[in-house]
């Protein structure tokens, strides 16, 4: 047995980083409920015919799931140190709701999570940008501008990343894979924004893990338009909302979800009414069942 890196999963088959060099392996049948992501470090056996197979996955940590079709569970990547969210001040516009769902989904994984905003060199809501940087900031997040097409702010990033495997994650459209490609020195395809829907056309379709030069690691993901949470209780989630946490303490009801209509809760007082919507939403769908992502 030789221990490897999932560099990437593609139905059956995996490519594995085995001593130093690159190579396709077949993932076992035994795995088959229990597949590998990217990022697991796994256990590999070379067969006679000189090909190799994942048998046994090692234990993660540091882990980014997203809910899937019909509320399944899809683990994206597996020891993981920070999320990156990219997510563009215009084209499309900035969407404080889903980047509060990956802030969750990294709260739930043991995942320290910045934020990238690109394209601030277009038209944009410059109160609703700034707004969302110091509620970030707030919360003890780092926050850069960067636009990988001229280079700024793109140094700043790979100094946050550091030596630590960074995933890099946000809505399509928003420069995720043009930033991946300036860090990494690639040139992968980039889309542009559907006028008609303001969205970006998929451009990255699988995971990725990407070597950094001078250590650390990358793992680009598929661009998405929406963010399913899961594996998060009802009563734990004000968890992943540390300024509702907080202020739920003072909270004169026992038990209380701090949803509208609780007369005298402590917690609207303390945040803004952009970010209790959002935690709000999320209570009703994890309530009631996906009702869309955002």
């Amino acid at each position: 047995m030789s221990d490897g890196l999932v560099l990437g999963v593609y139905n059956q088959f995996a490519d594995v980083l085995l001593d130093g060099v690159e190579r396709e392996a077949t993932i076992a049948g035994k795995l088959r409920h229990h597949r590998p992501v990217v990022g697991d470090r796994v256990e590999l056996r070379e067969l006679d015919d000189g090909s190799v197979r994942i048998e046994a996955i090692a234990d993660r940590r540091g882990t980014l799931t997203r809910g899937a079709f019909r509320g399944r569970e899809q683990l994206v990547a597996a020891n993981v140190d920070l999320l990156v969210i990219v997510a563009a001040a215009a084209d499309p516009p900035l969407r404080s709701g889903l980047i509060d769902r990956y802030l969750v989904a990294a709260w739930r994984g043991g995942i320290a999570a910045a934020l990238a905003i690109t394209k601030l060199d277009r038209p944009h809501d410059e109160h609703e940008v700034e707004r969302v940087r110091a509620l970030l900031e707030s919360l003890g997040h780092r926050v850069v501008e960067v636009n990988p097409r001229t280079g700024e702010g793109v140094e700043r990033v790979r100094t946050l990343i550091d030596r630590r495997v960074a995933v890099l994650a946000g809505h399509s459209g928003v420069g995720k894979t043009t930033l991946s490609n300036a860090l990494t020195s690639r040139d992968d395809a980039t889309s542009i924004v559907n006028p008609v829907i303001g969205r970006g056309r998929h451009t990255t379709t699988q995971a990725r893990y990407l070597p950094l030069p001078g250590g650390g690691a990358l793992i680009d993901t598929a661009g998405i338009r929406g963010f399913g949470i899961t594996g998060v209780g009802i009563e734990e989630l004000q968890e992943a909302f540390p300024e509702i946490a907080a202020a739920a303490i003072d909270c004169r009801y026992e038990g209380c979800l701090h949803e509208a209509g609780d007369e005298d809760c402590a917690v609207p007082a303390a945040t803004t009414p952009e970010r209790l919507e959002s935690y709000r939403k999320l209570v009703a769908e994890l309530r009631d069942g996906p009702e869309g992502v955002r």
